[in-house]
């Protein structure tokens, strides 16, 4: 795609501005997808070459480079635009207090425990659907184990949320840490990200308690991420105290222009 298409869509007053920041990245079972500038976009960027797909084709890769070198101009052109000075000394400052960053919001409690969670359910399906591997979608699943319609429903949506609460997790706390040291009250990014975090693990209780009455052979241990959930809920309400009241564009606006 090329610079000037991506601005176009961007100035497409049907998208709504940053509906994608705060969303769970479900696009197919999101009604607003055809209003998300990042589904735009990546939409705008499909190319009918089934080869510049394969990641086995030389055709992929110069896809790939192209991309990289059309986002790098941009890039480029955003930051002299505004003053931004990328230098490689200027960088190499920046990469030092991003690692900064990371450490301590991977070393924080609530990141740990969401990262405990996900890996559980690893283990979980492992044993109990004898998996050996972590799989992305649905289809590939059911060819390991066959499973009931509405168990394999609940499955998915565990399946979707289970390493996303941990990220969007730990966006917020990296969020949160740039908000307070510059001061930024007014919009508070760590909130849309731990709202998301906390839908995520509302519906992973909903389908966990489902599941555990379709599989009462696993209820026991069910029950242990049920009481792990509901643990990690309370800690983030209390992390985020105001993270439910935050209003993601689009999701939790109530006009009616919106939902047309």
């Amino acid at each position: 795609m090329q610079r000037k298409d991506f601005i176009d869509l961007a100035d497409d007053p049907t998208l709504i501005s940053g509906i994608h920041n705060y969303c769970d990245r479900w696009c197919e079972r999101c009604a607003f997808s055809a209003r998300c500038l990042l589904y735009a976009t990546e939409k705008a960027d499909e190319d009918d070459d089934p080869a510049s797909r394969d990641i086995n084709n030389e055709a992929f890769w110069h896809r790939l480079a192209s991309i990289y070198a059309e986002t790098k101009e941009m890039i480029s052109a955003r930051a002299k635009e505004n003053g931004v000075d990328l230098s490689p000394s200027v960088l190499a400052e920046a990469e030092e207090q991003i690692d900064r960053k990371r450490a301590q919001t991977r070393n924080h409690p609530l990141a740990k425990a969401a990262e405990e969670y996900a890996f559980a359910v690893n283990r979980w399906f492992e044993k109990e659907f004898k998996q050996v591997e972590v799989f992305s979608d649905t289809a590939e699943l059911n060819e390991v184990v066959e499973l009931d319609e509405d168990v394999n429903d609940y499955l998915e949506v565990i399946r979707w949320y289970q390493f996303l609460i941990a990220v969007k997790l730990m966006r917020g706390i990296s969020s949160r840490f740039e908000e307070d040291e510059y001061g930024d009250e007014e919009w508070r990014d760590s909130d849309g990200s731990a709202k998301v975090a906390l839908i995520g693990i509302d519906r992973s209780i909903s389908a966990w308690k489902l599941m555990s009455e379709l599989r009462s052979d696993n209820a026991d241990s069910i029950r242990k991420f049920l009481l792990d959930l509901e643990k990690l809920r309370f800690y983030a309400e209390r992390e985020f105290p105001t993270a439910r009241d935050f209003i993601r564009p689009g999701f939790d606006e109530a006009s009616l222009d919106i939902l047309q």
